[in-house]
């Protein structure tokens, strides 16, 4: 089975990437969180993040949030400027602040917005296009509205996440509509959604065997050994955070401030079976010193098979 990273705004940036792919690997294709247009601009910091100087080692996808289709046309030609030609339409973003402009998923309930959006960027010559997607907003059979508008793009793929945006990232996944989309899409399907572990992809594999690949994102996150179970030590683990800190720490001008804040950050979801103790201190700390002292404690007592024990 072929294995795809999900973007995860926040966390799967270009070091994140980088690290990943140069230690442990096992993904062919990384999906980047989607650019957008903020206050009239596109976002200086979503270009870096595709800049394709920045992606050097993996394979990169850009993705970009599914919205009007002028905005989605700057974007599309941007990336084209700068050697793309494969872009990712992010048609699966939750968050009511994107979603209640119908964007993201919340544009899954507007056929006719989609169809203006599709129809416009098929005519951009040069760029292919895949789409991730949820089932709908807050419908789980809203998706069955836009599937004949695929053959405007003839996607490279459709990614699936089987909920509705409304759900977020709670609640059961309507696994009944991803059984009836693998049926009536004809184009490479992709499964997304709650792949945390290896055990949990071959299951999906073994449930849809005609699936084009599967994409994983907070598992990949959370442990980035999980395609590799044979590189998850501790000191792999420890190279991954080194590698991203050192990164951070050449190019952040913000102090240590800056730099503890935006480690934690990665904490939020990184190793969750680490020792709880060490964990919270981590989490915890207020300054670069207690920080590394923190991760260091951490790390220590993986060495020592401590993975997980209780306080």
């Amino acid at each position: 089975m072929r294995y795809l990273c999900a973007p995860i705004q926040g966390f799967t940036d270009y070091v994140w990437r980088r690290a990943h792919a140069s230690l442990f690997g096992g993904v062919e294709r990384y999906y980047s969180p989607f650019l957008r247009i903020e206050r009239g601009e596109m976002r200086k910091r979503d270009l870096a993040d595709v800049n394709p100087v920045n992606n050097a080692g993996l394979t990169l996808v850009p993705q970009i949030i599914g919205c009007p289709p002028e905005q989605a046309q700057r974007l599309v030609l941007a990336l084209r400027d700068m050697g793309y030609s494969e872009v990712d339409i992010n048609m699966g973003c939750p968050y009511p602040p994107m979603a209640l402009h119908h964007k993201g998923s919340g544009l899954i309930p507007h056929p006719a917005e989609v169809e203006a959006l599709f129809s416009c960027l098929a005519g951009i010559d040069g760029v292919s296009y895949s789409i991730k997607m949820r089932l709908g907003w807050d419908e789980p059979r809203q998706w069955r509205e836009i599937v004949p508008l695929f053959d405007i793009l003839r996607p490279t793929q459709v990614t699936i996440h089987p909920r509705v945006g409304k759900q977020q990232y709670k609640g059961d996944l309507v696994m009944d509509e991803m059984d009836a989309a693998v049926e009536l899409i004809r184009y490479p399907l992709v499964y997304n959604g709650d792949v945390t572990s290896l055990d949990a992809a071959v299951a999906i594999e073994r449930r849809y065997p005609s699936l084009s690949a599967i994409m994983i994102g907070r598992g990949l996150v959370q442990n980035p050994a999980m395609l590799c179970p044979d590189k998850a030590t501790p000191a792999a683990y420890r190279a991954l955070h080194d590698e991203i800190y050192a990164d951070y720490e050449a190019r952040m001008n913000g102090g240590d401030k800056q730099l503890v804040i935006k480690m934690k950050a990665l904490w939020e979801m990184y190793l969750p079976f680490a020792p709880k103790k060490q964990l919270k201190a981590v989490k915890k700390a207020s300054n670069l010193d207690r920080y590394n002292a923190a991760v260091s404690a951490l790390f220590a007592e993986m060495e020592g098979g401590l993975i997980g024990n209780e306080e």
